[in-house]
């Protein structure tokens, strides 16, 4: 070795790297850009279901029903939490009530982090609250109301049954029809043509 490499590495100057590598662009520095997982919810999906949490935070807080007042024709306007104030709004217990704003302010807070199963969470508690709503319409359906308005009721949805079943068998005989129409014979195909 000459005096001069030798005393690089002393010093520790001396560079073990080639020419072709020097040439060689830095991988840590030219990285592709990330992609976008599939399950990761976009922006505009996350502020829109973040702000239904919070619309019904803020719902609880407004009017929800209108009672009036056994002496005279005034009424009051009742909000979510004057309910849970109260006993009981047709057999729900005020506990029952409460879980609105919890699930407005947990969605709110699932869609603005950014949590991959927002989707579901949103579904979810629509479902659980849209349940919930279905039930005491029916239970107050069934406590204020007679048979004539049952067989009524029923007929309609009876009818409504019927007729999109209708609409879709017509539906299906009618591509059926179309499908045989456009597909050859099988003795035709077999007889050559003169």
């Amino acid at each position: 070795m000459s005096d001069k490499t030798l005393k690089d590495d002393e010093l520790g100057l001396a560079s073990k790297t080639s020419d072709a590598e020097l040439t060689k662009p830095d991988s840590s520095k030219l990285e592709a850009p990330k992609k976008k997982d599939a399950s990761e919810v976009p922006l505009a999906f996350r502020v829109a279901i973040g702000a239904t949490g919070l619309a019904m935070l803020v719902g609880f807080f407004l009017p929800w029903v209108r009672r009036q007042l056994e002496e005279g024709d005034e009424t009051v306007l009742l909000s979510g939490l004057s309910l849970v104030q109260q006993e009981s709004l047709a057999g729900t217990p005020p506990i029952a009530i409460i879980v609105v704003p919890l699930l407005g302010t947990a969605l709110a807070a699932i869609a603005f982090t950014g949590f991959r199963f927002t989707a579901y969470v949103a579904i979810g508690v629509s479902v659980l609250l849209f349940g919930y709503a279905a039930y005491v319409f029916f239970q107050l359906f069934v406590q204020h109301t007679g048979l004539g308005l049952w067989i009524t009721t029923g007929a309609a949805f009876l009818s409504l049954l019927l007729g999109a079943g209708t609409l879709f068998w017509m539906r299906r005989a009618a591509e059926k029809a179309k499908a045989t129409k456009s597909e050859p014979k099988a003795d035709e195909t077999a007889k050559p043509k003169i």
